[in-house]
């Protein structure tokens, strides 16, 4: 009996250490921001059917150049500003209004650095994976 359960102890225990060394499965950080954006904004590319347009590879795109009907701040924005840099779209998060007064994205901010520079990573790695998949199409 007393063999029987140094046994199951030891299982327990191996069971336990298992455990803690798996991943978590809890949403990342960026994941989590980006839940402020999902509902206007899809990460599929060519998907301009919500309130904004696709954030699929945004960063490094075209400002104003999805087929989606833009804000005239937005496009005269555009203009000055051809592309969406890495920095630019962290200060367009942080305050839509004050980068691009006059935009009709109805979003007050991120005010965390940390926040949103965990959004720009998840966008990017978004945008990564889904063109890796395509890559791997028939």
């Amino acid at each position: 009996m007393r063999t029987a359960l140094s046994a199951l102890a030891l299982a327990a225990a191996a069971c336990a250490a298992a455990t803690e060394t798996e991943p978590k499965t809890a949403p990342s950080a960026g994941e989590r921001a980006y839940q402020k954006c999902y509902s206007c904004h899809a990460l599929e590319p060519g998907r301009n059917n919500l309130g904004g347009p696709t954030l699929h590879a945004v960063i490094g795109r075209k400002i104003a150049s999805e087929p989606f009907d833009y804000s005239p701040a937005l496009r005269a924005f555009a203009v000055a500003n051809p592309v969406w840099t890495r920095d630019l779209l962290d200060r367009f998060a942080a305050d839509p209004e004050q980068l691009v007064p006059g935009t009709t994205m109805l979003f007050h901010g991120i005010a965390d650095p940390a926040e949103r520079g965990a959004l720009l990573n998840y966008l990017e790695l978004a945008s990564d994976q889904t063109k890796a998949s395509e890559r791997s199409l028939p």
